[in-house]
């Protein structure tokens, strides 16, 4: 009787972690977990519209660098220089950084491609869009669509 009693238990558990995986309901809307911290907010990112910054951001997560950003738009110029101090310039190309400038976890250490302008830019202005009603401090996972 006591090993059917175990069973049901587990049974049950299962079905819940299921429901629970299905739902999405295991952590609360305001605070979420990624793969390394807390945020606030998700932004899913258009990888249909700037391929190739969706790529260079999902190949520095998946180097270990953060999915998430903490907006602190005053130390972006500090970290834009520390990320591309070594860094050159190359005719027709951008140099896009992940974690961005405007992210706490930007800067020194932060992986940079080249990339062309049109995407660069683009993907730039969209997030910043995205961002502009975001005070500084917030956590935001950036996801790709």
């Amino acid at each position: 009787m006591d090993i059917i009693k175990t069973l049901l238990l587990v049974i049950v558990v299962i079905a819940a972690a299921a429901v629970g995986l299905i739902k999405g309901d295991f952590f609360s809307d305001d605070q979420k977990t990624s793969q390394t911290e807390e945020y606030d907010e998700t932004l899913a990112f258009p990888s249909e519209r700037y391929p190739e910054t969706a790529n260079h951001i999902k190949d520095a997560i998946s180097e270990g660098h953060s999915d998430v950003c903490t907006i602190d738009r005053d130390g972006a110029e500090e970290r834009r220089e520390q990320s591309l101090k070594d860094v050159p310039s190359k005719t027709g190309y951008d140099r896009d950084e992940w974690p961005m400038a405007m992210c706490k976890e930007g800067g020194e250490g932060a992986s940079v491609e080249y990339i062309s302008p049109a995407d660069n830019r683009g993907a730039g202005s969209w997030v910043g869009h995205q961002l502009t009603d975001y005070p500084d401090g917030t956590k935001v996972l950036f996801t790709i669509q």
